[in-house]
């Protein structure tokens, strides 16, 4: 399983970034929500890229724009991890939660701790 933003267990360091010029300069992953010129951008340019997703329909594109992670929340993650195992994605699935036990009994690629919670 993928922790991130833990403190004591290294980890990507990410960034909420929303236009190609800053996309551009930034030497964090552009964490960014689901716009296809962005993904669009990153993919042409092969940067690795973390998506904030509300939708399996999201999930689904930005797979398929070869997003990195897809960030989104518990109730959302346990539906897109179906979708992603079914259809063999890429991309990992990044449950945004301190429920670290609820995202291993549903099998979730990895967690995203909101507060660097321990």
């Amino acid at each position: 399983m993928i922790i991130l933003n833990h403190p004591k267990i290294p980890s990507p360091k990410f960034k909420k970034l929303s236009s190609i010029n800053r996309i551009k300069t930034s030497v964090e992953i552009p964490l960014i929500k689901f716009d296809f010129e962005l993904l669009n951008f990153c993919k042409e340019n092969k940067i690795e890229v973390a998506v904030e997703i509300y939708s399996l329909e999201e999930a689904v594109f930005s797979n398929a724009l070869e997003a990195s992670y897809l960030f989104c929340s518990l109730p959302l993650a346990k539906k897109v991890q179906r979708v992603a195992n079914r259809y063999l994605f890429d991309s990992k699935v990044i449950a945004i939660t301190q429920e670290i036990e609820e995202a291993i009994k549903w099998g979730i690629d990895g967690v995203f701790l909101p507060a660097g919670e321990e």
